[in-house]
């Protein structure tokens, strides 16, 4: 059985989640959002927490845009049919 995430792991999968979906660029109502779920989490919202989190962000974007990303799936091709007689 796997243990249960604690507030930190949290917190970083749901960085690594937003910086994921949102292609490694955000607006301020998008940081705002991700402010409202991180507090939900048990984030103090206080400005040094908005800072740190601000630079995990920054942290992500910058892997984001400098790692590999995974090959794009190929999708199965469809089976060919026999040739006609």
């Amino acid at each position: 059985m796997a243990a249960a995430k604690n507030s930190l792991e949290k917190l970083l999968e749901l960085a690594g989640q937003f910086v994921t979906k949102q292609k490694g660029t955000w607006e301020h109502e998008n940081w705002e959002a991700l402010l409202t779920k991180a507090g939900a989490l048990g984030m103090p919202t206080d400005d040094e927490s908005k800072r740190n989190l601000g630079n995990i962000l920054e942290a992500g974007k910058y892997f984001y845009a400098n790692m590999p990303q995974p090959a794009a799936k190929k999708s199965a091709a469809a089976p060919k049919k026999p040739p006609r007689k």
